[in-house]
């Protein structure tokens, strides 16, 4: 048997977890568009667990839309999928500007077997947004999509 030598390297701080379970279990749900924003919204989570706004996020459509060059009417569709596979929840607040502000509450990916045990949960609800929301269809995961035309 080896003995294997993991170097430390240069340490930083400012950075962001990505979960195993996002790329392997919900990326072929969702889309690269929804895991993109996803971890966007990760990346800008509220880490300060005596805050009230602990977990949440709060990014500005525009500067999303032209950081990924996603049209605005493209994110409430991705805000639908995230919503349908438990990722984020989805609260207004005024801003004071005449538009409500949108507060994302960013979840962290469920564990494997916790995922399995509600993939059927959030299959029937990507589906059924699909039936409400035909565009939204072009969004997710090309694994999903074979399941939706039969393929």
């Amino acid at each position: 048997m080896t003995d294997a030598h993991i170097r430390k390297g240069r340490s930083r701080t400012n950075y962001t977890m990505v979960y195993h379970e996002l790329f392997d279990l919900y990326h072929p749900y969702i889309g690269d568009k929804a895991t993109l924003l996803y971890t966007y919204l990760l990346r800008s989570r509220n880490n300060e667990e005596d805050n009230s706004d602990y977990g949440k996020s709060w990014r500005g459509r525009k500067g999303i839309a032209e950081k990924f060059q996603l049209s605005f009417s493209t994110l409430p569709l991705i805000d639908d999928i995230l919503v349908a596979s438990g990722l984020i929840a989805i609260e207004t607040r005024p801003s004071g500007r005449g538009r409500e502000k949108i507060y994302y509450t960013v979840n962290d990916p469920l564990e494997r077997e916790e995922f399995r045990k509600v993939e059927a949960e959030i299959e029937v609800r990507l589906r059924v947004l699909a039936q409400q929301k035909g565009a939204v269809a072009s969004l997710f995961g090309k694994d999903f999509k074979k399941k939706l035309t039969g393929e």
